[in-house]
């Protein structure tokens, strides 16, 4: 919690200091590789605050990073990022402004709780560095406002803290196609539950789509 109170402190400190701060914290951003982002990526509203990823069968969404790791997440559950509410304010906080990359981040946690094929090639930090790159990859296209240092290096941050880290190692598998409810685990991680009722398919959900060009 405490480093959720010191990411605050510091974007709300972009409203004078940008420039400053990105100064500051620049190197992390300099020093992130950037791949390849590319696809269509479909987001089904369920409820408030729950989404359901389905994969474009014509156009998935593929990460490609610079070593050549290819990541393309398949159906699951997910808000987009975690962003606490008193940050969602701040435009460049929104829970669905770097969609893919929360995506792509989210998807190495499914894989991690799930043990799917290729999980033990990521941990917590390797995660977030993913998700770092493909945040800067996105900065760096012009349809994206280009790049915002500050907002890269504290969601970098945000994604390796302690609350994160027991999501990873204690997060239960929630496999899409069970309905989902959101729920507080006792150690404050918030987490994506299945509950055992009809699938989420059973009844028409509005969908938002993005084209990544």
């Amino acid at each position: 919690m405490a480093r959720w109170w010191k990411m605050l402190v510091v974007a709300t400190a972009t409203l004078g200091l940008t420039g400053c701060l990105d100064q500051l914290f620049g190197w992390q951003y300099d020093q992130t590789k950037t791949g390849e982002l590319k696809g269509t990526l479909q987001i089904r509203w369920l409820s408030q605050d729950k989404f359901l990823f389905v994969p474009d069968a014509a156009d998935p969404l593929v990460f490609k990073r610079a070593d050549g790791t290819v990541i393309q997440p398949q159906s699951m559950y997910t808000d987009g990022g975690t962003i606490p509410s008193a940050l969602r304010a701040i435009k460049a906080y929104s829970p669905w402004g770097y969609a893919p990359a929360f995506i792509i981040h989210d998807w190495l946690f499914v894989m991690k709780q799930c043990k799917l094929q290729g999980h033990e090639a990521y941990d917590l930090d390797t995660a977030a560095m993913i998700m770092a790159e493909a945040m800067k990859t996105l900065m760096e296209k012009p349809d994206f406002g280009g790049p915002n240092k500050l907002v890269h290096y504290s969601m970098y941050e945000a994604v390796r803290t302690s609350t994160a880290r027991d999501y990873w190692e204690n997060g239960v598998c929630n496999p899409a196609g069970a309905a989902m409810s959101r729920v507080p685990e006792k150690s404050a991680t918030r987490s994506l539950e299945a509950a055992p009722s009809s699938t989420p398919a059973a009844s028409p959900m509005p969908t938002i789509t993005i084209k990544i060009r």
